[in-house]
């Protein structure tokens, strides 16, 4: 079985989730009970074909994205399918525990909460099978924006501003640090790979 395709459906699938949410943006039932309950389905099935995809050889893909000259190369092997099996696993609780916390009241919408979530989960999904210094680092840094519209969500709030500032602050000192060691092992090797 080649598992790296189904694991590259399930990214697509919950980038979809998140752009549906935008659809209806302010209706709480279909995104927290629909959307929110296709993307726990979508990590029980990344948890699935990861646990399969421990016990089978390495694969590779080449996507032709990103910049000319410098495609998209992804791989799934024993560990990358262990850290999936955990995203999905824990997105899968995620997603049913979190739906329950929309509320009329509350001023963001929860379709935009929706794109911001399914986005996270899809770029942590692309960091974990990336086999390449570019990809990883195009989806660390989605994860990392990602990740920073969620906490910055409740924005009117001084403290939140302030957190989500920092946040990002430390996320891109740390993803300076990650391309600095990258091209300290791409001069030792010389690749990106």
């Amino acid at each position: 079985m080649h598992a790296l395709p189904l694991v590259l459906a399930a990214i697509v699938v919950w980038l979809a989730i998140g752009a549906l949410g935008l659809a209806r943006p302010r209706n709480l039932f279909y995104v927290g009970r629909v959307l929110f309950t296709a993307g726990a389905v979508i990590g029980l099935f990344l948890a699935a074909v990861a646990l399969i995809a421990m016990r089978e050889v390495p694969q590779t893909i080449v996507l032709p994205l990103g910049l000319p000259d410098l495609p998209f190369h992804l791989r799934l092997d024993a560990l990358s399918a262990f850290f999936l099996f955990l995203l999905g696993a824990a997105a899968a609780g995620i997603s049913v525990f979190s739906a329950g916390y929309f509320r009329a009241s509350e001023g963001t919408a929860p379709g935009l909460l929706c794109l911001q979530y399914h986005t996270f989960l899809a770029a942590m999904a692309c960091v974990l099978v990336a086999d390449d210094a570019y990809l990883f680092m195009v989806a660390w840094e989605t994860m990392a924006l990602a990740s920073f519209f969620l906490v910055t969500t409740d924005h009117r709030i001084p403290e939140i501003r302030r957190a989500g500032f920092l946040y990002l602050l430390i996320a891109h000192i740390g993803a300076l640090a990650i391309l600095l060691c990258f091209g300290v092992l791409q001069r030792e090797t010389g690749d990106y790979s």
